[in-house]
């Protein structure tokens, strides 16, 4: 057995035993998991990142690591990856930025990579985000994968201008109704009371209901020019959000569609990385 796997079945197993305690206890439990990096990856940083200037930014008491390379250049992009990932998966999108003459900026989100932190949800990095900009912003340009592309959509959907901005959003997550009944189904978790509970902690702790949390509300008040790239075979954010959104038809928004990519790769596809930094 895999130790991913083994270590779903002990959780599994604490939320069944909570559940029989208490549906609340079970799905706040449930939510905690739900929001910590469990085997995230951590580092030792390379050469190439050894070479940029070490940011060091205190974000609610947490002491997180950021980088910054050709400090003062034309353009000022910032980079979020991904849940259970880190800055160092995206120094080869740094190094073509670099050549393009921009500003580069990329920190490991709270509890990833070196950065400080037990959990990461939706409005955290969105605050995380804000922090970054207000401190060393403002950005040109946002790359974001994943949980990264969220924090960044929720960010801009609360500027005031963001007409100017290009965005562009690589596998987002991009609606927590949906993350969340695909960890339901990952976790067993078919106890109606104990999801009631999950959700109303995620609505408790935004302050709005869970539908709120979706990139498709925020792109239909968001002006910035933005590209969408998903595979068709994503496993871990589907790419049924991304044809929902489509059918608004939002002139601002483009689409790039692959395959056999998966969650992962797909940010490393030269031909993905291309259109990026072309669109950025």
């Amino acid at each position: 057995m895999k130790i991913q796997n083994f270590a779903v079945s002990v959780l599994k197993t604490q939320i069944n035993l909570l559940a029989a305690v208490s549906k609340r206890r079970a799905g706040n439990k449930a939510f905690d998991i739900f929001c910590t990096p469990y085997l995230k990856k951590t580092y030792i940083p390379n050469s190439f990142f050894k070479s940029a200037e070490e940011l060091l930014l205190d974000f609610e008491g947490l002491n997180t690591i950021g980088y910054r390379w050709n400090k003062g250049g034309e353009k000022r992009i910032l980079i979020a990856h991904g849940f259970k990932s880190c800055a160092e998966n995206f120094g080869h999108f740094v190094k073509l930025f670099i050549k393009k003459n921009y500003e580069v900026i990329a920190f490991d989100a709270p509890a990833h990579g070196r950065s400080q932190g037990k959990i990461l949800t939706g409005i955290i990095y969105k605050n995380f985000i804000a922090t970054v900009y207000n401190t060393y912003g403002p950005f040109d340009s946002f790359l974001g994968h994943s949980f990264g592309a969220m924090g960044i959509i929720f960010f801009a959907a609360e500027l005031p201008e963001n007409k100017d901005l290009k965005i562009a959003l690589v596998a987002p997550a991009s609606d927590t109704l949906s993350l969340s009944n695909m960890f339901f189904n990952q976790m067993k978790i078919k106890d109606k009371e104990v999801q009631k509970y999950f959700i109303k902690r995620i609505e408790t702790l935004g302050k709005h209901p869970i539908e709120w949390f979706s990139i498709k509300r925020c792109l239909e008040t968001i002006n910035s020019q933005v590209l969408w790239v998903h595979d068709k075979f994503d496993r871990i954010t589907p790419v049924k959000d991304a044809y929902i959104v489509q059918k608004l038809k939002l002139d601002n928004v483009q689409f790039i569609f692959t395959e056999r990519l998966g969650h992962r790769k797909i940010y490393r596809d030269e031909k993905v990385v291309k259109n990026i930094v072309d669109f950025l």
